[in-house]
């Protein structure tokens, strides 16, 4: 979950959990939009632009590697305090998707060949100051998912592939809370609630083969809960340093089970399922921001993401372990308008293939770079 915020969150790694002074705060921290001191409206809208390389290092060769690809990310916060003690947000981003795109021949083709999953969500928000030092907020997550798959099917038919598609909208909630216990320091936790998404669809194929017939689809797919906590500090003059940790329940993700009312090679209903058992996993992040003087802000972060996937679970169409992400950036603000650029370099661990993908020995190496551009205006 790195690229779902502005230029400025990438930029400080997102340790944006106890950010009260920022109009991303609609994502990452609703209850902090009722203690900002800018008391009036504030809009911004973005996109990230994502650039992964993947490849597996085989002990023999070939070295298969993923096509190059460049994907967008496109967000948008707005934020409004309102009175003394009220706050109004919206945040429209997307947090969680993938990308992988390998050739149509390469040797872990009947595993995958192109995978895209894409979550939208729209979260609108309110949040309360209690006291000075204390705020809560609540928020409603209306998501929206679509996912595409594509691979080949079996090398007892060469040749024949098959395209998957699915969608489904789904609700969900958040709950968060911003507090100021002493000056110059605040304290942010936010709790996020699973989305339980049914993508309903069809399975397609190139031929006309008996038993491999179009088929509508069914595909349980659950995102997790997180809980984040985050500490921010401006006690060193002209400097915001900020640390998150977060903690994201995968362990609800079991398996990717497929429905077919025509499954694969039976022409019958039936179930195919795919073993996933991932783990809970955690990551922190640190972010410091110096303020040069009050047009421009120098920006820095790193960023250590624990994997939920154990190396007997690894497959090509995720095939991620434990990732280091290095941030830089830079904000200029001219009256009531501010831009925002960033750049974060992603350094992903080696990867083991696992042993249920017999066909692929070896280990993945990914980068990936993450370029970020955003515009905010203060009404």
């Amino acid at each position: 979950m790195f690229n779902e915020g502005s230029a400025k969150t990438t930029a400080l790694g997102a340790a944006m959990t106890a950010r009260s002074d920022a109009v991303e705060s609609a994502w990452f921290n609703p209850a902090s939009v009722a203690m900002q001191d800018y008391r009036g409206m504030t809009g911004m809208a973005g996109m990230a632009v994502v650039m992964p390389s993947l490849k597996l290092d085989t002990p023999t060769g070939p070295d298969p590697e993923m096509k190059n690809m460049a994907y967008s990310v496109p967000y948008a916060y707005w934020t409004m305090p309102y009175g003394d003690k009220l706050g109004l947000s919206i945040s429209v981003n997307v947090p969680y998707g993938l990308t992988t795109d390998w050739k149509a021949d390469w040797m872990g083709k009947y595993y995958a060949v192109y995978t895209d999953l894409r979550c939208i969500f729209f979260t609108p928000a309110v949040s309360y100051k209690l006291t000075d030092w204390l705020s809560l907020g609540v928020g409603a997550q209306i998501a929206r998912a679509d996912a595409t798959l594509e691979k080949s099917v079996t090398p007892k038919v060469p040749g024949l592939t098959t395209r998957l598609e699915g969608d489904d909208t789904d609700y969900g909630y958040v709950l968060a809370a911003t507090a100021r216990p002493v000056k110059d320091w605040v304290v942010g936790l936010v709790y996020r609630s699973q989305v339980d998404f049914a993508l309903e669809g069809s399975a397609k194929y190139n031929m006309a083969i008996p038993g491999f017939y179009r088929s509508d689809m069914r595909l349980p797919l659950r995102l997790p809960s997180t809980v984040s906590f985050g500490v921010s500090t401006t006690a060193v003059p002209d400097w915001t340093l900020s640390a998150d940790l977060l903690w994201t329940g995968w362990s609800s993700y079991e398996s990717l089970t497929f429905y077919y009312d025509q499954a694969p090679g039976t022409g019958k209903p039936g179930v195919v399922s795919i073993p996933k058992a991932w783990n809970d996993c955690y990551s922190l992040r640190f972010g410091a921001e110096y303020r040069l003087n009050p047009e421009w802000v120098l920006r820095g972060s790193y960023v250590y993401d624990r994997t939920p996937i154990e190396d007997m679970y690894r497959d090509p169409t995720l095939p991620t372990n434990d990732s280091h992400l290095f941030g830089v950036g830079v904000g200029y603000t001219y009256k009531n308008w501010t831009i925002d650029g960033a750049y974060s370099y992603l350094y992903m661990e080696d990867a083991k293939t696992s042993p249920v993908t017999p066909a692929l020995h070896g280990t993945y190496e990914a980068t990936a770079s993450i370029f970020n551009l955003s515009v905010s205006y203060k009404y």
